[in-house]
């Protein structure tokens, strides 16, 4: 049996075709893209696991993610932010 993963992201990828509320649709692809490369480049990618997920319900706020088990969010951010995630709450290290 495959191991569990010690933590787990979710990316939100959500794409609206309605004009009313904002979506994370493509920036959320490459936040997670991002996130996933770092995750694989450091080896860590047996022990953390980076997905997409639909709407996680902070249109107004996204992109966003959060990260379990700790349920830590992230909105407005970019794939810039993503190295600090990945220190701050990811492998906890700032």
């Amino acid at each position: 049996m495959k191991s569990i993963y010690k933590k787990h992201v979710f990316v939100c990828e959500n794409v609206r075709e309605s004009k009313t509320r904002k979506s994370c649709g493509n920036r959320g692809k490459k936040i997670r893209a991002r996130l996933k490369k770092i995750v694989f480049d450091k080896g860590l990618n047996t022990n953390i696991r980076i997905n997409r997920s639909g709407c996680l319900d902070q249109c107004e706020n996204g992109p966003c993610l959060v990260v379990y088990p700790e349920g830590i969010w992230y909105t407005k951010i970019n794939k810039n932010d993503c190295m600090d995630i990945f220190l701050k709450s990811i492998i906890n290290k700032e």
